[in-house]
This record gives C-alpha cells, sequence and structure tokens, in this order.
C-alpha cells in the first residue's frame, strides 16, 4: 500500500466530535471508503462494551445533571483515561506494523481532554482531582506518538443538540445545550494546540455527514503532501494546572 508522506504501510486516523455529531457512523463509513479503495481497515469504537462502561458513565452524567461533584467526573475521566491509553498503544502497533492496517479511533486520547477540563470548569471535578488527571495525562501522551491525522468533525452545538436527542438514548436526555457548547468552544483550543504541535489536523463541516469517501480522500491527501510530519510529539493538557490546552467531545 504505502502513502507518499509516510514511510510505513498503515495509517492511523483519529476521528473526533462533539456529543451527538454522529462521530462512530463516520468512523465506519470513512472505513468502508477506505476499504473500498483497497486498505486493510479496523474501527476502534469507544469502549462502551465494557462492564463498567454504563456505570461510569451514569455516575458523570448524574453529577453533570445535578451539578454537584459526587466524584463521578472524576472516575469517568480516569477510567477513560485508561482505555484510550490502551487503545492509542494497540493503534500505533497496528497501523504501523508489518501488516499495513488502516485503524481508525473513535475518539483518542486528546478529545477526552476536552471533558476532563469541562468538568472541572462546571464544577463536578475538583481542582484537585483535575491536577491529578492532567499528571497521568502527561505521561501517558509522552509514552505515545500521536495519530498521522486527526479528522475533526465540525456540527454546531444546537445541531449536536438535536441530534443527541432524536437518538432517544436515556442517560442523555438530561444534557443540557450550554454543556455542548462548552465542549465545543473547548475542541476549538484543542485544534488550535494540536497544530501547533505539528499534527496533520482535518477539519470537516459534518452538518450534512459526508460524503465519507471524499473525506478519506483528503486524508490521503494530506498524508501524501507531507505538509507537516514530525519524529517525536508529546501533548502536555495544560502548560499551568487547571488551564485548558482545548476542550471536548462524542458521537
Amino acid at each position: 500500500m504505502g502513502f507518499a508522506g509516510n514511510e510505513r504501510n498503515g495509517l492511523f486516523i483519529a476521528i473526533d466530535a462533539n456529543i451527538g455529531a454522529g462521530k462512530t457512523n463516520a468512523c465506519h463509513a470513512i472505513a468502508s471508503a477506505a476499504m473500498a479503495a483497497g486498505h486493510p481497515t479496523r474501527v476502534m469504537e469507544e469502549p462502551t462494551h465494557h462492564p463498567k462502561f454504563n456505570h461510569f458513565l451514569q455516575r458523570y452524567y448524574d453529577d453533570l445533571q445535578t451539578e454537584k461533584n459526587t466524584g463521578g467526573g472524576f472516575a469517568m475521566q480516569m477510567f477513560m483515561l485508561c482505555q484510550r491509553y490502551e487503545q492509542h498503544r494497540l493503534a500505533v502497533e497496528q497501523a504501523w506494523g508489518s501488516n499495513g492496517t488502516i485503524v481508525i479511533q473513535d475518539r483518542p486520547i486528546y478529545g477526552d481532554t476536552v471533558f476532563a477540563t469541562t468538568a472541572m470548569e462546571r464544577g463536578f471535578m475538583t481542582a484537585e482531582e483535575y491536577d491529578l488527571y492532567v499528571d497521568v495525562y502527561r505521561n501517558m501522551s509522552r509514552d505515545v506518538m500521536p495519530p498521522d491525522v486527526f479528522v475533526y468533525l465540525d456540527v454546531s452545538p444546537e445541531e449536536c443538540y438535536d441530534r443527541m436527542h432524536s437518538r432517544g438514548r436515556s442517560e442523555e436526555e438530561g444534557v443540557p445545550l450550554d454543556y455542548l457548547q462548552q465542549l465545543y468552544g473547548n475542541y476549538q483550543k484543542l485544534l488550535s494546540e494540536m497544530r501547533r504541535r505539528g499534527v496533520r489536523v482535518l477539519t470537516v463541516d459534518w452538518s450534512g455527514f459526508g460524503p465519507p469517501v471524499e473525506i478519506w480522500k483528503r486524508i490521503q491527501k494530506l498524508v501524501d503532501s507531507d505538509s507537516t510530519w514530525y519524529e517525536e510529539l508529546s501533548f502536555s493538557l495544560a502548560k499551568e494546572p487547571r488551564v485548558p490546552i482545548a476542550p471536548n467531545p462524542d458521537a
């Protein structure tokens, strides 16, 4: 296979977006486009099948909706940080190994910092909890290489809110619009920070859902152009504790 701007055969593509944007569907649609072009492709979905996922998620949303900190925010963010880290290591191993697989990750470790920052800003993570999260995140992110391409699906918070409610997940019923707006703002900071650090960032208008084939072509073009590559890169959540580098999303 091979790509002009990439010495390896495979690719590690991270896809992120706000809650309700349609991220998971986009991952599979883009994967289908890559497979149709002859590339072995795997999607790493969010760890929703983990036996502890629903427990932590419900605690997180309970704290969000009651505007109280019972530890749900910190527990969920630490759980997801550990899951993302393991997924990230596996994605690098498979994408940059000898078999030339394209690995698409449904929200990378970096996107989770958006949710942690927002939880801290809204008061359901304490400053002490957030500082601990940042320390663990920094240590983990230093240990992994960033993806070849970071794809951000840009959808307005208002549209995400409508999509979120239309899919009818009970745990999301009480999620307020201003929470999605806050996540959106923090995502913009994250994208700026990633670009500043030399990551290939592809922002896609996902208000109309596609077309995935064109997104796949843009990913190939971005990689082949070798516009910004790096030998080593690590993200720090913030230069100063409790200062977000850029905020968060979900599918």
